[in-house]
């Protein structure tokens, strides 16, 4: 499989186990010397794989995000308070809207700087994910539960760039990947990606969410 193939793969298909199952599978060499009994439940494997993120346990998968992105023992970063005359979240109906977050690295230090003279691309992705992972927290925070998201619905994504950098998408993607390897399909949202030359505090990014919660009658048909 070709590099640029690998690339496309979503999130969770790079967890060790699946991808050395999922390679197996697609190798053109592999039904050399193989059953066909070996061979079909290779490929059944693989395609459970690619199906993870829609079942499964939310918490854990966000567990195994969190250890990947620096985090000791998996445990969710501590929300800091509110740097305004505002709040983390709102509740309206059944929709959920979230301020906007910048990325807390491991240490409770926040990244900053512009991409990519200060702070290249790979580590503002990085940096992405980071901020994302502030928003699960609050969703978290204000839900209990994060099982009763219904949907990632709305991304907004803003990076400090310098002039003549055009490659912002790049960067929102990291922040989508996530969504998508926590909340499998529930992740899947419509988003904006903006360049600015300023941002509040010199932070290299920041995302507001917008989130679909589950109603009662979803929770109810859940169970049946």
């Amino acid at each position: 499989m070709s590099a640029a193939t690998r690339q496309r793969l979503p999130a969770h298909i790079h967890r060790p186990i699946i991808y050395r199952t999922l390679m197996i599978a697609m190798s053109p060499h592999f039904s050399k010397g193989k059953s066909i009994a070996t061979a079909c439940a290779l490929s059944l494997l693989a395609t459970a794989a690619l199906a993870q993120p829609n079942g499964g346990n939310i918490d854990a998968r966000l567990k195994e995000e969190v250890i990947a992105l620096g985090f000791k023992d998996g445990e969710l970063p501590q929300l800091k308070p509110a740097f305004g005359n505002y709040v983390d979240a709102v509740q309206v109906g059944n929709m959920l809207y979230l301020s906007s977050a910048a990325p807390q690295a491991p240490d409770g230090t926040f990244v900053k700087g512009r991409v990519p003279d200060e702070v290249s691309p790979e580590k503002a992705m990085v940096a992405a994910k980071l901020a994302c992972l502030r928003q699960i927290v609050r969703m978290k925070y204000v839900l209990g539960d994060l099982n009763r998201v219904k949907q990632i619905v709305y991304v907004r994504g803003k990076i400090l760039s310098a002039t003549g950098y055009t490659d912002q998408t790049r960067i929102t993607d990291a922040c989508s990947a996530l969504y998508v390897a926590v909340f499998g399909d529930a992740g899947k949202h419509a988003r904006t990606t903006d360049g600015t030359v300023a941002a509040p505090f010199g932070v290299t990014a920041e995302f507001e969410t917008t989130v679909e919660l589950k109603t009662q009658t979803d929770v109810v048909s859940e169970k049946k």
